[in-house]
């Protein structure tokens, strides 16, 4: 009476037909995936491109810098040295460029609450019919 999965003749059919159909394809596949790994293992390895520093202008600010603890190493827009406090004054501004931002968003539109019966019954007692 067992057909299900659980039935030994099932699961002697799916075994084979693993064994004919499924495993040639998937050894195939493998067979194709290590070639192409290996190909790609072969293949020279790109050179690592190292940075240009500049070191005409930065050594003098850096020098700078190391004797002032609050001076940072990079430079505003104006061209003077960025500090603590200038970098927390950009912090804030970012904060109030981002409030106005989202002020100005496009909202979506909220859905109405279903309005609600405004007609009411009165409270008079109910009777049955049928004399009782």
């Amino acid at each position: 009476m067992a057909k299900g999965l659980r039935a030994s003749r099932n699961k002697k059919n799916n075994q084979a037909l693993s064994k004919r159909v499924f495993a040639p394809v998937e050894a195939a596949r493998n067979e194709r995936l290590s070639a192409k790994l290996l190909e790609l293992a072969r293949q020279p390895k790109a050179p690592k491109e190292e940075m240009e520093i500049e070191q005409d202008s930065s050594d003098k600010k850096s020098g700078a810098a190391a004797e002032d603890p609050e001076a940072m190493q990079e430079d505003d827009a104006d061209g003077a040295p960025l500090t603590k406090t200038t970098t927390r004054d950009r912090s804030i501004t970012k904060q109030k460029a981002d409030r106005v931002a989202k002020k100005n968003r496009i909202e979506k539109r909220k859905a109405k609450p279903k309005p609600q019966n405004s007609m009411t019954f009165s409270g008079g007692k109910k009777t049955r019919k049928g004399g009782r």
